[in-house]
C-alpha cells in the first residue's frame, strides 16, 4: 500500500522563526504559495499562512505571527488516511514530519494527481493500483476477502473480427454491467488489465459465486441485444485462511493468481466459472 513518502515533495521551502512577516510575505509571493512551514533548529514549530500575514504587522517576527498548532503527517502514513484528513480540514499543504524534522510536503495538487492515477480512462472505474491498496487495507484490518476475476472470452478474436473500437465498447459495457450488480458496501471493482476485471469482496465464496452468476447472465443478455458474440468466464477465490498470513501483498497476489487460474480453467473446460477455496 502506498505511503506518504512515496508521493510527497522534498526538499521543502521553509522560513525560519526570526524572519519578519514582510520577508515571509515576499517569499510566499515569489513562490506562489499560500503558506510556509516554519523551522527552528531544523524542527517544525509552526506554519505561517496568507491569513496570518494579513492580520500581522510587516515588521513582526514570524515566530509571533505563525500558527503554532499544525496538522501534519508521518512519511509512513497511508495515503488514503491522510487524504481523508486533508479533505476533512480543507488542508491544501500538509507538512510531513519524521521525529520532529520536516522531511516533505503533501499538496492538494500531488494528491489530485495521485487519485487520478487510480482510475482507468476507458471505463472510468478504478485500476489495479486501487484494488491492491484496498485489498491490502482490508486484510491489514483483519477482514477475510474473496477475489473474483472476470475474463472476456475470445477477446483477441473479437478485436480481429469486429475491430478495436467494438472491442473497447465490449470492455466498457462489461464494466457497466458489473458495476450495476455489485454492492458498493462490500464489493470493490477494478479493470485489472486488458480484458480482465477484478472484484475484491467481503462476501463469502458461495455468496460471491451468486454475484458471478448474475453478472454472467447479464452479459449473455447484452450479447443478444448487441447481436454479436460476447461472454465472460470467471474465477472465484477466497476462504478462511488456516495458516499464519504472509504479508498482505502476498495474500492479495495469491488470491488474484488463483482466481485467474480458475477463470482460465473454466474457459478451457467450457464452464462459466470455477471456485477456488484458499487456506
Amino acid at each position: 500500500m502506498f505511503e506518504v513518502q512515496d508521493i510527497m515533495s522534498s526538499p521543502v521551502h521553509t522560513i525560519s522563526t526570526e524572519k519578519s512577516v514582510f520577508q515571509a510575505a515576499s517569499y510566499m509571493k515569489k513562490l506562489g504559495f499560500g503558506g510556509l512551514p516554519v523551522i527552528d533548529n531544523e524542527k517544525l514549530v509552526g506554519i505561517i499562512t496568507s491569513s496570518d500575514i494579513y492580520f500581522s504587522h510587516p515588521n513582526r517576527l514570524v515566530a509571533d505571527s505563525m500558527t503554532k498548532k499544525v496538522i501534519y503527517c508521518s512519511p509512513a502514513d497511508i495515503i488514503w488516511d491522510v487524504v481523508t484528513q486533508m479533505t476533512k480540514y480543507n488542508i491544501k499543504r500538509l507538512p510531513v514530519v519524521n521525529k520532529g524534522h520536516l522531511v516533505g510536503l503533501l499538496t492538494k495538487s500531488i494528491v489530485t494527481k495521485y487519485m487520478g492515477n487510480q482510475y482507468d480512462p476507458l471505463t472510468s472505474i478504478h485500476n489495479s493500483i486501487y484494488i491492491y491498496q484496498l485489498a491490502n487495507r482490508l486484510i491489514t484490518e483483519g477482514h477475510e476477502i474473496s477475489v473474483i476475476l472476470f475474463d472476456i472470452n475470445n477477446f483477441g478474436h473479437i478485436n480481429k473480427e469486429y475491430g478495436h473500437v467494438y472491442g473497447d465498447k465490449c470492455i466498457k459495457n462489461i464494466a457497466e454491467i458489473i458495476s450495476k450488480h455489485i454492492n458498493n458496501d462490500c464489493d470493490f471493482l477494478c479493470r485489472y488489465g486488458g480484458d480482465e476485471f477484478v472484484i475484491v469482496s467481503l462476501r463469502k465464496v458461495n455468496d460471491a459465486s451468486k454475484l458471478v452468476q448474475s453478472v454472467v447472465a447479464a452479459v449473455k443478455k447484452e450479447s443478444i441485444e448487441m447481436g454479436k458474440p460476447l461472454s465472460i468466464s470467471a474465477g472465484v477465490c477466497g476462504g478462511q485462511r488456516k495458516h499464519a498470513r504472509k504479508s498482505a501483498n502476498k495474500v492479495i497476489e495469491n488470491l488474484i493468481n488463483k482466481a485467474s487460474l480458475a477463470s482460465t480453467k473454466a474457459k478451457r473446460i467450457g464452464k462459466e466459472y470455477l471456485l477456488c477455496v484458499d487456506s
